[in-house]
């Protein structure tokens, strides 16, 4: 029979038993947090591999913050640089969609409602453009043959452009787009009335193009037009920018995006790279003159075209880079009406402002 000493011996021996079981877990339950923990910090880890569209006034904001530092500044390292190019919106989704880069540092929010229809995880974290700084320009040819000036009604302009070769980034992109939007308005087809001719993303090939005679037009993003009309070559035709189509004022342009899946696992990150966009705006609005020289580095104009373009410009580039729903909207009225984009997404469903929010808050840009 078990003895009262060796009862409390069993009882005993089981309790400390128990014991050291719950304090097994207990160790198996921190260092599972702990790994956690440390994952998560090894994710946000303040790097951002990036790509943008193109070299142009579009995403001055993005130059003028790598110029400046204000990455840096903000313990931000992106990469590479100088910043690699996506030139059209199939190319960069599969960039997104596949991971090849993190972050579309600048793109077009037309292209981010097509990038949304492939990946459904894409959203715009912030805005870096509200215009829409597109142009028409043409060949002094044209305009000799043609009498029409910049002061022309609008719709002698399209109506002039019918039977002629106008030269694009892309027939599916934004300058083309432009220009069956133009064109719709009265009543015109641009795929059967004209000849949309892709001469790529670069403005020198651009001007070159409109200066052989190979294109009688281009519908391209600024300063081609500023830099085609100090060359004596041409003239801008039709510019948003200076009034010349009032439905496209306040046109959300240029944005920057990425995987919302992404933004969730580095959210130090992503609102460093907000704070960097907002120091930018800020260094714009406040020195036009250097940043004009900062746009004259990047796109490789010539002084004088980028002084003259950012007269027009400067008003162009957002206080804040918080997205405004109102040029969201504008800009979605355009897509539906071109067909640039098939579907369009709401903009509580593609827009994260909560990012930007949160990363402005008690933050002001000193520059």
């Amino acid at each position: 029979m078990e003895s009262s000493s060796q009862k409390l011996l069993r009882n005993m021996s089981s309790m400390l038993f128990l014991i050291l079981f719950l304090l097994g877990m207990t160790a198996c339950g921190s260092s599972t947090t702990t790994t956690t923990t440390t994952t998560t910090k090894s994710q946000d880890d303040m790097k951002l591999k990036v790509a943008i569209d193109a070299f142009s006034s579009s995403f001055l904001p993005d130059f003028v913050a790598l110029d400046k530092g204000y990455f840096q500044a903000q313990g931000l390292t992106v990469y590479p640089t100088p910043f690699q190019t996506e030139p059209t919106s199939p190319q960069m989704a599969e960039a997104i969609h596949s991971g090849a880069i993190d972050v579309a540092i600048g793109g077009l929010a037309t292209e981010a409602f097509l990038v949304s229809q492939i990946d459904s995880d894409v959203q715009i974290i912030g805005q870096l453009q509200v215009a829409f700084p597109n142009d028409i320009i043409v060949s002094t040819k044209f305009l000799q043959q043609t009498g029409l000036s910049e002061t022309s009604p609008l719709e002698a302009k399209v109506k002039a452009l019918v039977g002629k070769k106008i030269g694009v980034v892309s027939t599916t992109g934004q300058t083309g787009a432009f220009v069956s939007y133009l064109f719709h308005l009265f009543g015109l087809n641009a795929s059967k009335d004209a000849t949309l001719v892709s001469v790529g993303n670069n403005v020198s090939s651009a001007i070159a193009a409109l200066k052989a005679g190979r294109v009688d037009a281009l519908s391209f993003f600024k300063p081609t037009g500023e830099a085609v009309q100090l060359q004596k070559v041409g003239r801008m035709l039709i510019s948003p920018l200076r009034g010349d189509v009032p439905q496209l004022t306040g046109h959300l342009n240029s944005v920057f995006y990425a995987k919302a899946s992404l933004i969730r696992s580095k959210p130090n990150t992503f609102k460093a790279l907000v704070r960097a966009i907002a120091m930018a705006l800020a260094f714009i609005q406040k020195y036009p003159d250097q940043a004009a020289k900062i746009l004259q580095k990047y796109t490789h104009i010539s002084d004088q075209a980028a002084t003259a373009v950012m007269q027009d410009l400067r008003t162009s580039y957002p206080s804040s880079p918080v997205v405004d729903q109102q040029a969201y909207n504008v800009t979605a009225a355009f897509a539906q009406q071109t067909g640039i984009a098939k579907k369009i997404p709401s903009f509580s469903s593609l827009v994260d402002t909560q990012t930007a929010t949160q990363a402005l808050q008690s933050f002001t840009p000193k520059v």
